[in-house]
């Protein structure tokens, strides 16, 4: 274990309180309804987001802000002072709307993000345990590493391992729920047509 998770694992709360008798006793299992359980709260913000959003206003925001930026730049390139000047005298309206957008993006957000993450840290540990799923690629912060499995593995004064990690590549829990939502957030978002205005669109 690092020097920086050393210090994390010192803070007061912030530790993980991982139960040693899960819920779900075999990793297969815990991997699956963990999976399901994440997907079920991604499609729940995808909801929470298609009622708090205003779509339909936040396509045309995008579309003015990127005209906005093409025709600036293409004044800049050909030094076209007095286009220049007139932008400019928009910009203030285009940051206006452009920020209006990202707090209505950010609202249901901030929604989702501190309650569930509560879930993942304090409540879904002591149900699925450490660790649901084991990976072939080591990925930092998310995975037990080979130095947290040496520590980890050592047998207690009760007679039980001193943490939860015994195989490198093992995947924690909260990991399990990044990966997990990072993979289906693309797809839920198109299915419930909540998929967010790129600024670098047409």
């Amino acid at each position: 274990m690092n020097t920086i998770d050393q210090l994390l694992m010192q803070l007061p709360g912030l530790a993980p309180h991982y139960t040693k008798h899960p819920f779900f006793h075999d990793m297969v299992t815990a991997m699956i309804v963990a999976s399901l359980i994440s997907i079920g709260l991604n499609i729940a913000i995808a909801m929470l987001r298609k009622k708090t959003t205003d779509f339909e206003k936040m396509g045309q925001v995008m579309r003015e802000t990127n005209e906005w930026r093409k025709q600036y730049t293409a004044a800049i390139k050909k030094q076209d002072r007095p286009r220049i000047e007139e932008l400019k005298k928009k910009q203030a309206y285009v940051n206006k709307m452009s920020m209006e957008m990202q707090q209505q993006q950010m609202r249901p957000m901030l929604l989702y993000m501190i309650p569930s993450f509560m879930l993942w840290i304090f409540v879904f540990p002591a149900i699925f345990g450490a660790t649901t799923a084991i990976s072939p690629i080591q990925v930092p912060w998310i995975m037990c590493s080979t130095s947290q499995v040496l520590s980890d593995s050592q047998i207690d004064n009760t007679g039980t391992h001193k943490g939860p990690c015994l195989m490198p590549g093992e995947v924690f829990l909260w990991g399990w729920f990044l990966i997990t939502s990072f993979a289906f957030s693309g797809i839920i978002s198109k299915v419930t047509k909540t998929t967010m205005p790129s600024l670098t669109g047409n």
